[in-house]
């Protein structure tokens, strides 16, 4: 997405300068449908430039790259570690927000799921 951010502003400063939004979508080189195109210049107009920012929280893809790899592998050293913990971690540490329910998800996929405790 980050290689057509500047494409959606170009597209959309053209379609606020009148251009159909089917030409102005082509001239910036973005796929788009009438819906979106109208959708994304009215947030444009509303918000400028930060219409662009991810605002979800706890998607898959906010766990991938190096994010995923730090992930497992502090999974693999410290099975007992809390999803709380590791999500105050991968805040601090790279500024991504996940909730614990999909840290456990994501664990669970991987085989590294935390130990059930045993029985005092």
């Amino acid at each position: 997405m980050a290689q057509q951010d500047p494409a959606k502003i170009k597209m959309a400063e053209l379609m606020l300068g009148g251009m159909n939004w089917q030409e102005a979508a082509h001239q910036a080189g973005v796929v788009t449908s009438r819906s979106n195109a109208y959708w994304f210049v009215d947030a444009y107009c509303l918000r400028g430039e930060k219409v662009l920012e991810e605002r979800r929280r706890g998607h898959a893809h906010r766990i991938v790259g190096d994010v995923l790899v730090w992930l497992l592998a502090e999974c693999r050293d410290k099975p007992e570690v809390t999803a709380r913990e590791l999500r105050t971690a991968i805040d601090e540490h790279f500024g991504v927000r996940v909730s614990r329910s999909h840290l456990n998800y994501v664990r669970r996929a991987h085989g590294l799921s935390r130990p059930k405790k045993k029985p005092a």
